[in-house]
């Protein structure tokens, strides 16, 4: 007896929308179910498994069938509409597939996208209404086909930011406003120097330096100083010279995760300055222990954080704790420190003091991003001395 291809297709999908092995993931706001429902049913009829539905099966908890759902999925089809644009939830899942590189945004409304996944051009599908002719509901299909498949996907078409695209009639421009200005402060320089007022200032700045005597050497520490003082965390020997110093947390040197929140931790100290990681995914207060080569004491002194650009998950508050008897045991804060939210060009590294401190193990504890719901990270460094 032939069956009835409309019920296969009604079974397929209706099995596989539980399915944690799923090829497309749809991430939407619940009040959108209705569109999401509608995509499923054109997802399952190419044979696609696809993980829709948010009710949960029992003894089950949400956020872990969340996460292996999204963690399996082949592709991340994200909706993005005025509910979902201010959906933490949301903006997590699709924070995932976008770290992963199988992120394929969809505007079901004429909104504007969040920032962080503005670069990655989305199928129009506000005027969709489930019609498999549609221009931009057929490039998301091709789009999608290419994850699921495994072959060369058609990649998301990447927008350039906007201060790029501007910057270039500005630059010409500006050359010769530069070039203006350059000149007219050579004349001026040239002035001075004839009348002989360069002289007249070094010679009474350097009379004013012989008299004032020199202020006592000052160490510049972050906020936490204090309280490591009273915890009782104890100093290490300055003995050490800068330049005999090491980044004492490189997985090269030996430096390892002993244990954290999350199995992506041990990215910040891999070595890779090119390729950012989430280390802490809508959840505050994500940490890791780091130990050191041997599992032995280290000094340190000074903590690097490696940002190459404003971005809104960026790191910015976090706490260094120190400790000594086990990965889960007593640690003492060494300080809270905040990352500001831009690059240095010269030292895109950003460094944090503090007082020397001996210890076999570091944890970096989460606080903040700059405005994002999860936190992502390119290097951490140490710099110190093994014992």
């Amino acid at each position: 007896m032939p069956r009835n291809p409309a019920r296969v297709i009604a079974f397929h999908w209706a099995w596989n929308h539980h399915d944690p092995m799923s090829d497309v993931f749809i991430s939407y706001a619940r009040a959108d179910k209705e569109k999401a429902e509608l995509l499923a049913q054109a997802f399952s009829r190419k044979g696609w498994s696809v993980w829709w539905d948010r009710e949960i099966p029992p003894g089950k908890s949400f956020d872990e069938t969340i996460e292996n759902a999204l963690s399996s999925a082949r592709s991340v089809v994200v909706l993005w509409s005025k509910t979902s644009v201010s959906s933490r939830w949301v903006k997590t899942e699709a924070a995932e597939g976008a770290e992963r590189g199988i992120l394929v945004p969809a505007l079901i409304d004429k909104v504007k996208i969040p920032l962080e996944f503005k670069r990655i051009e989305a199928a129009d599908l506000s005027d969709w209404q489930g019609d498999a002719s549609h221009r931009e509901f057929d490039e998301l299909m091709r789009t999608v086909a290419g994850m699921v498949d495994g072959s060369a996907p058609v990649q998301p078409r990447q927008i350039p930011p906007d201060a790029e695209v501007r910057s270039r009639p500005w630059s010409k421009a500006m050359w010769g406003v530069l070039a203006g200005v350059l000149a007219g402060i050579i004349a001026s320089l040239a002035v001075l120097h004839q009348t002989g007022l360069f002289e007249k200032q070094h010679s009474q700045a350097k009379t004013q330096a012989e008299s004032t005597p020199s202020p006592a050497p000052t160490r510049a520490g972050p906020a936490g100083t204090e309280e490591q003082a009273a915890s009782g965390v104890k100093p290490a020997p300055t003995t050490q010279s800068r330049s005999s110093l090491m980044n004492v947390l490189s997985a090269e040197n030996g430096g390892h995760v002993v244990a954290a929140t999350n199995d992506r931790w041990p990215y910040a100290i891999d070595g890779d300055e090119k390729n950012w990681h989430y280390i802490d995914i809508g959840v505050a207060g994500s940490w890791a222990v780091y130990g050191f080569k041997n599992d032995k004491p280290a000094s340190f002194d000074t903590f690097k954080v490696l940002i190459l650009g404003p971005e809104s998950w960026n790191l910015k508050e976090f706490e260094l704790l120190a400790g000594n008897e086990s990965a889960t045991g007593k640690f003492e804060s060494i300080g809270k420190f905040q990352t500001q939210n831009i690059r240095f060009f010269k030292e895109p590294y950003q460094e944090f003091k503090f007082p020397p401190v001996k210890a076999r193990y570091l944890k970096v504890k989460v606080i903040s991003s700059h405005g994002f719901s999860s936190v992502g990270v390119y290097e951490f460094q140490l710099l110190g001395a093994l014992e």
